[in-house]
């Protein structure tokens, strides 16, 4: 019996936030080919073996939680402009400039989301400026002790991309020796029939067997295999490329400016409405700059 994987998931509220609890089962038998609902559970039947990966990739990616509007408040004693599109604040000190915006109109809680940072030191003296500099957390009522957020560095970032190819390598690999017991099963064929004559009736069953048949299902197989893995690696170089615009430690000299992109890790205990502020320590300089996250209407 055809086995299939079961993405079972579970939509329940938890201090104002949605939350999507995922698990999966295997086994059991594909119900009439569709999507099977409950009440407030879901079942979604998949055949295996290529449908794990996609759905354990989903499962990462997404994860759990909704959506936030992000917008910027700017401070009384800040700046706004715009670029391209792009709503800045900027803020001057003593001995640096700061300019900030956000790279998307919505973040998801429980997920990541990216921010542009620009630094200019406007100081007499070189300075190093990197995700070291900068604290952020999110507020939500004022009666609640902030949370603190995590910032992820470019190594971070780059073993991610490869923790989530070898992942990848594994479910391909999964399917390919799945694909390889069909193929050995490939070459067989079964005949039935029946029978009568002078001596009576009966039925037979006559199995053949032809080489060339497994052979062609080994062969597609394994050319399904590299690809898949070609894919994998390409996609974990093109990921891997996209982060050389992250911020990274560097010295910054008297007149010149730095600007590189920060990933933060947004926490699963954010209310409907709250705000992301950004503490950013430069040169003795403290500027803050806040975002505010507030529930998508009409989600």
């Amino acid at each position: 019996m055809k086995k299939y994987l079961v993405l079972d998931c579970c939509k329940r509220r938890k201090g104002g936030v949605g939350l999507l609890t995922v698990g999966f089962k295997y086994g059991g038998r594909k119900p009439g080919g569709r999507i099977s609902g409950l009440k407030r559970r879901h079942k979604v039947f998949m055949s295996l073996p290529r449908t794990i990966l996609l759905s354990f990739v989903f499962y990462l990616n997404i994860g759990c939680g909704s959506s936030r509007q992000i917008s910027l408040d700017i401070q009384p004693d800040q700046a706004e402009y715009y670029a391209k599109g792009n709503h800045i604040v900027g803020s001057m000190k003593d001995n640096t400039v700061i300019a900030m915006y956000s790279l998307s109109k919505k973040v998801w809680i429980n997920s990541s989301a990216g921010f542009n940072v620009l630094l200019k030191n406007i100081g007499d003296e070189p300075m190093v400026f990197s995700i070291e500099n900068i604290t952020v957390q999110v507020l939500n009522d004022a009666d609640e002790d902030p949370l603190h957020v995590r910032i992820y560095s470019y190594d971070e970032l780059v073993e991610k991309a490869e923790r989530s190819a070898a992942v990848g390598a594994v479910f391909a690999g999964l399917e390919y020796w799945g694909n390889i017991s069909q193929a050995s099963k490939a070459g067989y064929s079964h005949t039935e029939g029946s029978f009568s004559g002078p001596e009576g009736y009966g039925t037979y069953t006559q199995t053949t067997y032809d080489p060339a048949a497994e052979q062609a299902a080994r062969d597609a197989a394994d050319d399904e295999l590299k690809s898949d893995l070609a894919k994998i690696e390409y996609d974990k170089q093109e990921r891997i490329s996209s982060l050389s615009s992250i911020l990274r430690k560097s010295t910054v000299f008297p007149g010149m400016m730095l600007a590189g992109e920060i990933r933060v890790a947004i926490p699963r205990q954010v209310d409907e409405s709250a705000s992301l502020s950004f503490l950013i320590d430069a040169a003795g300089d403290e500027h803050t700059v806040i975002f505010r996250l507030d529930d998508v209407p009409g989600r």
